[in-house]
């Protein structure tokens, strides 16, 4: 009985991460969806983003695939905040979601290791 009501337990707490991180992911195409977004409200939502391992992995994968398209990152990060989302998928032959989420992860990364170089990179 008592294996049981910790699994229950962890059930829950799982559950509620994914809501969560659901909530959270929302959120933020929301804000991406319209073009030049407040950099505040980035900032804000980034704060409460908490990166996993998966994260890491699929970044670096992403990063490793433009790089054999020749597609420089940098750039791509910046016109996925800049551009409407038809002109950026139009553009880029992407699904603007999924880079929503890899430029998250690129934005946090940056945002924890080099404060002054993700302020330069939003603004």
């Amino acid at each position: 009985m008592f294996f049981k009501n910790e699994v229950e337990n962890m059930t829950d707490i799982l559950n509620f991460l994914h809501y969560k991180n659901e909530k959270l992911e929302s959120e933020l195409n929301k804000l991406f969806e319209r073009a030049n977004s407040p950099v505040s409200r980035v900032d804000a939502l980034l704060e409460n983003k908490a990166l996993q391992l998966e994260d890491h992995k699929l970044f670096l994968a992403f990063l490793a695939y433009l790089a054999q398209q020749n597609i420089e990152a940098k750039r791509l990060f910046q016109d996925v905040l800049r551009l409407p989302k038809h002109q950026f998928e139009s553009e880029y032959e992407m699904n603007w979601a999924q880079v929503i989420k890899l430029s998250v992860t690129f934005f946090t990364i940056l945002r924890d290791n080099d404060l002054n170089s993700y302020k330069q990179f939003i603004d």
